[in-house]
């Protein structure tokens, strides 16, 4: 029961932490000085977690999961919000920004299923990489296909 409640106030900090950055839309922190306090926080958990009398590769490989699901977790606002975006808003602009959103999204998902992969070498598992794989692999073809069924309904549309 701690470990999930551990888990969900973990991903609420780490999802709210992105969404702070997207809102601002520059890094909160520099990633230049935020890489080397996670590098500290993480050997100060591994020194944390040998003292208590975990072993080392088990204390390692516990902190590992906790920073791949921190990455994934990460990982899930852009793909939402690049999602949620690609059909929220109209065509007001110019009826070609929807391959503009449509491009934008395939660079998010592309991103996202990368991070996947990343995240599944980091903890060993085999099946996140190969859905991750999966997805790096479709997503340029669904992208095209929503291209031109978007190009084909407007050429309809123009036609009535």
């Amino acid at each position: 029961m701690i470990a999930e409640i551990f888990v969900i106030m973990y991903a609420i900090v780490v999802m709210g932490f992105v969404a702070w950055n997207i809102r601002k839309g520059a890094f909160v922190i520099d990633p230049s000085k935020l890489v080397p306090i996670l590098i500290f926080i993480l050997l100060v958990f591994v020194l944390f977690l040998r003292y208590t009398g975990l072993n080392l590769g088990v204390a390692v490989a516990t902190l590992m999961k906790i920073g791949a699901a921190g990455i994934l977790f990460a990982g899930t606002i852009p793909m939402i919000s690049a999602a949620v975006g690609l059909f929220r808003f109209g065509d007001e602009f110019s009826p070609n920004i929807f391959y503009v959103r449509n491009h934008i999204t395939g660079v998010i998902d592309t991103v996202a299923s990368l991070v996947m992969i990343f995240a599944g070498l980091l903890i060993y598992r085999l099946d996140l990489v190969a859905v991750g794989f999966f997805f790096f692999v479709l997503i340029p073809f669904c992208g095209n296909a929503l291209a031109n069924a978007y190009y084909y309904n407007y050429q309809r549309r123009l036609g009535k």
